[in-house]
């Protein structure tokens, strides 16, 4: 899995040089300056929009793809590259993506309820269970895979990390492929409904700025399902595999569609529209389109007695003869006088 050369048989003289070729010192330069100037930039937003949770889980993807390419760096710079740096590179530049679809997998229950329940095509209920299921499935393959599949000797132990690694980057594919075929049947469910859509007094899905956060959503979906495609078959080949060696294909497939993914999340940044976790203007738009107009419910009002009565008054103790139905007059009650507005309309 990784090329080494000298001779191996002591300590000195054999390096390891896990690529063919160094890295491109350029391109890795140019990936991890914009990938640290986008932190600031989702921080800002976060805390502008008051989104907490999605600006953190894309920071997080960030950080993770500068820490990748300060590992991809120091092979290119270093002579005497260290497998440290290899599964710095390795692991930052695998986890990340997979981080950065879960801030993504979060927005389709919003859009769902900003629409209202007669688009429902599942349930959200467990929408955010099953999909952080799947990216903790997905984080502890990718890193298991990652340390046994660089750091052991063992062939075996090699080819059983390289495995992890590939079944890790499977279960993410997966994931973005479950998430695009939810999407896909929640457009068409608007697509049928169409005329509901159109006689309700919902305007939010006609504004521009909604239109474009559906759109960046889709293109980073679209760029993170053709690097998950990519990275698998390099690392499956093998890490010496002229696939996985090719400079060119990796900096394009993997570190310009993540940035471009990420870009087009922040572009249509979420927090405009759904709020902290939950559409907050555009849902009590629906919910008070939907609801039919009528008085809310009042309280019971107490009616006065017509009537006073002063006398006739008799006490039970004194009167042994005394028996409701013999008395001269009934009394009404309060309870009697006690009438249920509801049961007025």
């Amino acid at each position: 899995m990784v090329v080494t050369t000298g001779n191996c048989s002591t300590t000195v003289g054999c390096s390891e040089t896990f690529f063919h070729e160094k890295p491109s010192l350029a391109g890795s330069v140019v990936l991890l300056a914009i990938f640290a100037i986008l932190i600031p930039i989702a921080f800002a937003l976060g805390v502008r929009y008051q989104t907490s949770i999605f600006a953190t889980t894309i920071i997080t993807g960030l950080a993770l793809e500068v820490l990748g390419y300060i590992g991809r760096l120091l092979l290119a710079v270093d002579d005497a590259s260290t497998k440290t740096d290899f599964i710095l590179f390795l692991v930052g530049t695998v986890l990340a993506p997979t981080i950065i679809a879960l801030a993504l997998f979060r927005l389709l229950p919003p859009i769902v309820a900003t629409y209202g329940d007669n688009f429902q095509t599942w349930r959200p209920q467990w929408h955010n269970s099953v999909f952080y299921a799947f990216t903790a499935v997905c984080v502890v393959l990718q890193v298991a895979g990652a340390v046994l599949a660089t750091v052991p000797t063992d062939p075996n132990t090699l080819d059983t990390g390289s495995r992890l690694l590939v079944a890790g980057l499977a279960i993410h594919l997966l994931s973005i492929l479950l998430f695009v075929l939810l999407g896909l049947r929640f457009a068409f469910a608007v697509r049928q409904q169409k005329d509901i859509l159109n006689a309700s007094k919902l305007t939010v899905h006609k504004t521009r700025r909604f239109k474009t956060f559906l759109i960046g959503l889709t293109i980073a979906a679209f760029l993170l399902t053709i690097r998950a495609i990519y990275r698998i078959v390099p690392i499956s080949q093998g890490f010496s595999s002229p696939v996985a060696q090719d400079e060119v294909s990796f900096l394009v497939l993997d570190g310009v569609m993540v940035l471009l993914a990420v870009v087009a999340a922040l572009v249509s940044f979420p927090g405009r529209l759904l709020g902290t976790t939950l559409p907050s203007a555009s849902i009590q738009e629906r919910r008070f389109a939907s609801r039919p107009e009528r008085p809310y419910p009042t309280a019971p009002v107490q009616l006065q007695p017509t009537y006073a009565p002063t006398h006739y008054r008799q006490s039970i103790k004194s009167s042994k003869s005394y028996s409701p139905r013999n008395s001269p007059r009934k009394y009404n009650s309060p309870q009697q006088n006690m009438v249920d507005s509801e049961a007025l309309w």
